[in-house]
């Protein structure tokens, strides 16, 4: 009977999933025929719209072409009509003369004879008749007026409908979900150069399998995706899962949606039980702080009410005690007493958690940790033996522990911003990290006998917390290289397990398993003489102490790197394979006079913050491996490739050194679209492996304008893309620029290297390094088709708008402005890498955000004086200043809105506002005019945007309140303003 009911329960509950996937089915039907009703409705109307535009621009076409012959028509006729007057006139003169002349004929007198021959000759020779021209000015011929739309008409009939891009297919193999960081993948099912770009959604769901219609959330998207993949960094994992599906765009039209594909994103979540928690704790849902107020007059109280039969409705005033929610989770009694203990409101059951705590700077005393449900209300994290915690104290004296069961073991570490917690439930193991560096703290190990929670105690302070959060990969690899190590346990655990076990069998429910001896040594045991077993037990567990303690101080230094043996100089850790690779490294590189120097972004971070006591340590005299023995795949260096002449040497002492080299190079883009070297290549990265280890050289190469420049990774066909794992590079997935920075020689781990001498401003430039090359091919082809303007005048020009840009860019950097490209500067790197000639001005674009009140000021100071000043900071801000030479710098500030930026413009006379509309953009480095400068990434939107599809013909008359397509009116500024907005000089 039972069988049969839990078969009958598994088909009801087989049943009523499959009818919840059918009806989320028949939702997403009901959506795609909706779908289809609308969009066929709007594309109707599209094509409506796009046929009467064929319409209209026929009709004005024929329009215009009546009018060509019409006009035609008129001047051939005026032009005969005014031959033939003059014809008229001048045939009615030589009949007049033929008369005369006949008259002549008939005189006698030789002398009127003569008089009137001399007349006739003057008048014939002064006869238009023999000055005038027998052939026609125009002929009658219209031939080249007539029309042949054959070949239009052939146009017409194929008109069609847009080419759409297929569905791309999302790879789950090559999807990846690691520290909150989720990397798409995908690609196109077959090949397709005309697409320009992808876009990307996703939402959150806590249903597998396919997207569900209703009661989900909706799609964020993420748009203009030049690339087949794409990485959504610094998530907070609220649901078990999230969709993404990605379309292909072409120029003109977006495709069809690739099938979504779920990815599990599964993490803790949990907030804070503000129904248990200390009446001197103001608790929310991610923070509590201390509240020396909350608990007065409110415990007698309830005490009050609790004597009255306990009602079950709680005290107004009780709920609304430091302005928290009702207390509706937990059904425990709250915290009292000295126990300023808060819980989460989630119990761990199995698997591996990890969560993150931020104490406030001030914050006297906390602790962070877990405990069992039973933790009594008056009990202290790590004061019994159903809690286990690290305890903080700023109090009088600063001590950090570990704490279980009232066992303290002082940590000698630093304590560190934010602490990392980690919880391996199944393997019965609790860590605690530092949240930043990933440095091991602490840990115990036990066996978890019941469900545990997340817990927080504080006095004078607070702390706020991140959930949602998967393991670090950090951590997952700490985690296996500690399992791997035998006798790792943690000291304070075990002794305080084994002493449990051995002095009582009580409460075996809150203690870790004993391993019981045969009943016939139990028997006998139980006869000596109970105080002789607990002195022999004591003496036994102060030995095994001392022994852990002296082993766990060695451990916790291993796991921060290697350490150093005295007596054979050699190098020992839990994992050496990334300083002996770094080592041979530097020895290759020191032996071949190369000149490198280390750019490694997470080495650079932790010797940044210990730069003080890292500068100070001298060769070999280190005992601890604290950076190079970070767990990575990666060490990154930076080659100074101007500087290095041996390159083929180098590579064979490498690879006699035990090194694997591959050698990536790339064409020269400067050298674009000069036929003679335009495929010339140059080397870009370099990857040289040893074990499991890779150094990853990157080539820098110095640029005109005083930086340095390295180029993109790409990987060619030939290339072995399993020799590494690439996608995890930091350098190379685009091209990057850098200031030259100035190095020092320093001693890290024992090895002697050079590093940036300001870590912090090289790290703070790798993630806005990205670099966009000037178009030369392009701007070669377009000087080609357009001749350029090398006059006196020009020249000069150039010259005087070069040295504005530089004394611009110079004055704003010393404000600590960022600026880039605009307007018909930005169209002229663009378009012909340099100044247009006719521009007469040099733009910059500011964001309105990073606009400093002593801007002003500071032009004025470098001898640019302001020539106008219109609008105000909180609307259509724009600055002129006069250079020399009569050459002016405009700079326009651009305002954010939701879904576009925008910057102002005024008319002086009227007061008329205008706006210009961009796409948003983020900012890239290139180089212009031997500088580097910011420009646009998204070169293209912004010039289109500004100029139109016909940016690439030049235009020399401009009218910038009606020539761009991206204006818009903007109203008028009030008169009683216009002191303040236009102000001319």
């Amino acid at each position: 009977m039972d069988s049969q009911k839990e078969a009958l329960q598994r088909i009801i509950t087989t049943l009523a999933n499959k009818n919840d996937e059918i009806q989320n089915f028949i939702d997403t039907l009901n959506q795609t025929l909706k779908g289809v009703q609308e969009n066929s409705s709007n594309i109707l109307s599209e094509l409506d719209e796009e046929f009467d535009s064929l319409y209209s621009i026929l009709d004005e076409v024929k329009e215009s072409m009546v009018n060509t012959i019409k006009q035609e028509q008129a001047r051939k006729s005026q032009e005969l009509q005014s031959q033939l007057s003059q014809c008229n006139n001048a045939l009615e003169n030589s009949e007049e003369l033929l008369e005369f002349a006949t008259r002549s004929l008939d005189i006698k007198e030789p002398e009127e004879f003569s008089k009137a021959a001399r007349q006739i000759k003057d008048r014939v020779t002064m006869a238009s008749a023999f000055r005038l021209s027998l052939k026609p000015k125009v002929s009658d011929n219209m031939t080249h007026l007539m029309v042949d739309f054959s070949q239009e008409r052939q146009i017409l009939q194929t008109l069609k409908f847009l080419p759409v891009p297929k569905a791309p297919e999302i790879d789950p193999v090559e999807c990846l979900v690691a520290d909150n960081t989720v990397t798409v993948a995908w690609k196109m099912p077959e090949e397709d150069n005309k697409i320009d770009h992808f876009i990307l959604e996703y939402r959150k769901t806590n249903f597998d399998g396919l997207p569900r219609v209703k009661d989900e959330r909706c799609w964020e998207i993420i748009d203009n995706i030049k690339g087949t993949e794409y990485t959504l960094s610094g998530l907070k994992f609220d649901s078990k899962y999230m969709n993404f599906r990605v379309r292909a765009c072409n120029k003109a039209v977006a495709g069809e949606y690739s099938d979504p594909v779920t990815l599990e994103t599964k993490a803790l979540n949990f907030s804070l039980d503000n129904s248990s928690s200390h009446l001197n704790l103001r608790v929310e849902d991610t923070c509590v702080e201390w509240d020396p107020t909350g608990g007065k007059g409110q415990e007698s109280k309830i005490k009050g009410k609790e004597n009255k039969g306990r009602s079950g409705t709680p005290s107004p005033k009780r709920t609304s005690i430091g302005s928290r929610p009702p207390a509706v989770r937990g059904s425990r009694d709250r915290f009292t007493g000295e126990s300023y203990t808060v819980l989460g409101d989630t119990a761990i059951e199995s698997g591996q958690h990890y969560w993150e705590v931020k104490a406030q700077k001030d914050c006297k005393s906390y602790s962070v940790g877990v405990a069992y449900k039973t933790l009594g209300k008056f009990d202290q994290l790590g004061k019994t033996n159903t809690s286990w915690c690290i305890h903080v104290n700023n109090w009088l004296q600063n001590t950090f522990a570990a704490k279980h069961n009232n066992k303290v073991k002082a940590l000698d570490v630093t304590v560190p911003e934010k602490i990392g917690v980690f919880c391996d439930f199944d393997g019965g193991q609790l860590s605690f990290y530092d949240a930043n560096s990933k440095q091991l703290l602490y840990s115990f190990k036990t066996k978890f006998t019941q469900p545990v929670l997340p817990g927080f105690m504080v006095w004078c302070g607070g702390l706020s917390l991140n959930t949602g959060m998967q393991v670090p990969s950090a951590v997952r690899t700490l985690q296996k290289s500690e399992n791997g190590m035998t006798g790792s346990a943690s000291s304070l655990n075990n002794i305080t397990q084994k002493q449990e076990s051995l002095l009582t069998q009580k409460d075996e429910t809150n203690r870790v398993a004993f391993k019981r001896q045969p009943n016939e040594h139990c028997r006998l045991m139980s006869r000596i003489n109970k105080n002789v077993i607990l002195a022999l037990l004591t003496l036994t567990s102060s030995a095994f102490l001392l022994f852990q303690l002296y082993y766990y101080k060695h451990y916790l230094s291993a796991k921060n790197g290697a350490s150093l043996s005295k007596h054979k100089g050699s190098r020992v850790g839990f994992d050496g394979t990334q300083w002996r690779a770094v080592k041979k490294f530097i020895m290759l590189t020191s032996s071949q006079n190369v000149p490198v120097f280390l750019i490694d972004p997470l080495i650079l971070e932790l010797i940044d913050k210990s730069f003080e006591q890292v500068k100070n340590v001298s060769h070999g005299s280190t005992s601890e491996c604290k950076f190079f023995c970070v767990p990575r795949d990666f060490t990154a260096f930076a080659l100074q490739y101007h500087l290095w002449k041996n390159e083929e040497g180098w590579f064979r002492i490498a690879e006699n050194m035990g090194f694997q080299c591959l050698k990536i190079e790339s064409k020269d883009p400067r050298l674009d679209g000069i036929d003679s070297l335009s495929g010339t290549e140059i080397p870009l990265h370099y990857i040289c492996k040893l074990a499991s280890h890779a150094i990853h050289l990157v080539v820098f190469y110095e640029r005109s304008g005083n930086y340095l420049w390295h180029g993109h990774l790409r990987l060619k066909g030939h290339i072995d893309k399993k020799f590494v794992p690439f996608r995890k590079l930091q350098f190379g997935r685009y091209p990057g620029a850098f200031d030259r920075p100035e190095l020092q020689q320093i001693t890290v781990d024992g090895l002697e290297v050079l590093i940036p001498k300001n870590p912090m401003h090289f790290l703070e430039e790798v993630p806005h390094s990205r670099f966009i090359e000037c178009r030369y091919k392009e701007a070669r082809a377009f000087f080609q088709q357009y001749l350029d303007d090398n006059t006196v005048e020009a020249m000069a020009f150039r010259k005087s708008a070069k040295e504005l840009l530089q004394l611009a860019a110079k004055t704003l950097r010393k404000l600590g402005v960022r600026f880039w490209l605009s307007s018909g500067t930005c169209l002229g790197w663009y378009r012909q890498c340099n100044i247009i000639s006719y521009s007469k001005d040099v733009d910059l674009g500011i964001f309105i955000k990073d606009y400093k009140y002593d801007i002003i000021s500071a032009f004025q100071d470098a001898g640019l004086p302001l020539k106008h000043k219109f609008g105000k900071v909180e609307d259509s801000l724009e600055l002129s200043f006069q250079g020399k030479d009569d050459v002016k710098l405009d700079i326009f500030f651009f305002y954010e809105e939701t879904d576009h930026m925008w910057n102002g413009g005024t008319q002086a006379k009227t007061g008329k506002k205008f706006k210009y509309l961009f796409p948003k953009f983020t900012l890239c480095w290139t180089e212009f005019v031997d500088m580097k400068v910011h420009v646009p990434c998204e070169t293209i939107e912004y010039i289109e945007a500004n100029y139109g599809k016909t940016w690439k013909i030049p235009v020399k008359t401009w009218d910038w309140k009606r020539s761009p397509p991206n204006v818009r009116p903007n109203g008028v500024w009030p008169i009683s303003e216009w002191d303040e907005v236009i102000q001319l000089y």
